[in-house]
């Protein structure tokens, strides 16, 4: 499984690599938001800052979701440890006082 891993992190970092290489003579113009524009930028750069945001925008996100979750499985233990007290005190009730109260 690692190998298959490998492989296809090698193949990407080769598509990477050759993007980089056709593109670099490329230039191109970008609007941000219409407020400010560049114009002969090359093209790797534009798409390494549009990687790099999209990376802090994804890490962003599953932090979110990280603490979402977290918080979630936190007021799961809490309930699993009520509920493991009530079958301890449930188990240690004497029979006695249970075949009364079903009189």
């Amino acid at each position: 499984m690692w190998v298959l891993r490998i492989f296809v992190i090698l193949v990407i970092i080769f598509l990477v690599v050759g993007f980089g290489v056709y593109n670099s003579s490329v230039t191109v113009s970008v609007n941000l938001f219409g407020f400010i524009k560049y114009t002969d930028i090359p093209m790797i750069y534009v798409a390494f800052w549009s990687l790099v945001v999209g990376m802090v925008i994804s890490f962003l996100l599953s932090i979110s979701y990280y603490l979402k979750v977290q918080s979630g499985l936190r007021a799961q233990r809490k309930e699993n440890k009520n509920l493991m007290e009530e079958i301890t005190t449930l188990r240690n009730l004497p029979l006695e006082d249970i075949e009364e109260e079903k009189e």
